[in-house]
């Protein structure tokens, strides 16, 4: 018997179906469905029932449930004291962020990881939209807190940790501003407001609209350096923009109007990484991602 198999048993037995449970585990069902028949063999007892429906405990598995956390809470007791017995143990999380990804639901990631972890050292760090993969594509993180999609996407793994709608952002003053929703097309023809340094074509494609808007697209260049810069300069009537929902709570402000945009997919928030080069605690960060709070 293993550990791992009784961490599978408790993800199974929590979420109540083997689909929801591998994608917590990051591991494909199938594998996860062969380990639960291993550990069903090993203690010679059946602990689901399997349906189209999910997966129920049966009565063995109910009764085995509590030690079988014990177990494992007792070994990550074992582990954190002989991190902590370890001489001079310290590790390092390079943890790299653009701002449209540190709203709510990362920082509450954060928090629970610090917790969780309280050994690692998280170094922070915010990059540009000139690098929407936050340091993953060239290697100066080990992790990322990002926004898909974007060029190179395909290269990482992700765990996506919310999911939410666009707004459009204008001035207070803007001819749409009273508008209960806005269709893309018709946000599409009013000046967008630009960071010069947004190359990537799949990243400018879902927040610039590229590709929607016409060939002499009215643009404005932005002159800010951060993102309360970038709002005051919408404020001031410059242009209007994209904005995942999560950062609009964030920066509630006078003179400014978030306006639903009605056909845009949500923006997806994910912890990403790169498998090519992965460290171990920026798995165990991914995996604490993979987990629901609580």
């Amino acid at each position: 018997m293993e550990l791992r198999q009784l961490r599978y048993f408790i993800a199974v037995a929590e979420e109540s179906h083997f689909g929801r449970a591998a994608n917590r585990l990051l591991i494909a069902s199938p594998s996860l469905s062969q380990q639960i028949k291993a550990l069903e063999t090993r203690l010679g007892v059946r602990l689901f029932d399997r349906s189209s429906r999910g997966a129920t405990l049966t009565t063995d598995g109910e009764r085995l449930l509590p030690h079988a956390r014990a177990t494992v809470a007792a070994s990550e007791q074992l582990l954190d004291e002989a991190q902590r017995l370890s001489a001079g143990r310290h590790t390092t999380l390079r943890l790299g962020f653009l701002a449209y990804a540190l709203t709510a639901p990362s920082r509450s990631l954060l928090v629970r990881f610090g917790e969780r972890y309280p050994h690692v050292s998280v170094d922070l760090r915010q990059y540009e939209w000139d690098d929407p993969s936050a340091g993953l594509l060239d290697g100066t993180s080990d992790v990322a807190l990002v926004r898909t999609p974007f060029s190179g996407e395909s290269r990482l793994r992700t765990v996506e940790i919310a999911r939410e709608p666009v707004l459009a952002v204008m001035a207070e003053g803007h001819e749409l501003a009273t508008a209960e929703s806005i269709p893309a097309v018709r946000l599409a023809q009013e000046t967008f407001l630009e960071a010069a340094h947004v190359t990537d074509p799949v990243f400018a494609a879902y927040w610039y609209l590229w590709g929607q808007r016409p060939d002499d697209r009215p643009v404005a260049r932005s002159r800010s350096t951060t993102v309360e810069e970038w709002l005051g300069e919408i404020a001031m009537g410059r242009g209007v923009n994209i904005v995942p929902a999560g950062l609009a709570a964030e920066y509630q402000k006078p003179g400014l109007v978030f306006v639903p945009v009605d056909d845009l997919p949500p923006s997806r928030l994910v912890v990403a990484w790169n498998p090519a080069v992965v460290t171990p605690v920026a798995l165990d960060f991914a995996r604490l991602a993979a987990r629901p709070p609580g």
